[in-house]
C-alpha cells in the first residue's frame, strides 16, 4: 500500500503509531536472529562430522541475514515515520497531524518517494511533505 493510501486510510496518528510497532517488531526479530545466530556459532562442533557443521553454519548465516534485514527494514520504518512526523505540524496554526491529503506526486529524492500535498483542516493553510 502506497504511503498516501495508508495515510488517508487510517489518518496520520494511526499510520504513525503503526510504523513506530512494526519498526519495532522488526527490532526484536532482529534481536532474536542474533541470538540464533551466537547459539548457532557455540553449539557448531567440528567432531559431529560435516553434516553437523553444515547445518549448524546453515542456521548460523540464516540467522545473520535475516538480522541485516530486520535491521534495514527497521532504520526504513522508523526513519520514514520520524521524516514524516517532523513535517507534519502545520505552519499556520501549529497543529500537529490533523491534516488531509490534496495530491500525492512522485518525488524519487523524497525519502517517501512521493511528496505530499496537504492541507490543515483546523486553519486551511497547504504546504507539501517531500
Amino acid at each position: 500500500m502506497q504511503i498516501d493510501d495508508a495515510i488517508r486510510k487510517r489518518g496520520f496518528r494511526r499510520w504513525y503509531e503503526r510504523q513506530l510497532y512494526e519498526s519495532h517488531a522488526y527490532l526484536v526479530v532482529g534481536l532474536l536472529s542474533l541470538i540464533m545466530m551466537a547459539i548457532a556459532i557455540e553449539e557448531m562442533a567440528f567432531d559431529r562430522g560435516a553434516a553437523g557443521v553444515l547445518k549448524e553454519m546453515g542456521v548460523a548465516v540464516a540467522g545473520a541475514g535475516l538480522c541485516i534485514y530486520t535491521w534495514r527494514e527497521f532504520t526504513k520504518r522508523l526513519f520514514l515515520a520520524e521524516y514524516l512526523g517532523e513535517h507534519a505540524t502545520c505552519a499556520g496554526c501549529r497543529t500537529y497531524a490533523r491534516f488531509e491529503i490534496r495530491a500525492a506526486r512522485g518525488a524519487p529524492d523524497a525519502p517517501a518517494g512521493c511528496a505530499l500535498d496537504v492541507r490543515c483542516r483546523a486553519c486551511g493553510h497547504t504546504w507539501t511533505i517531500q
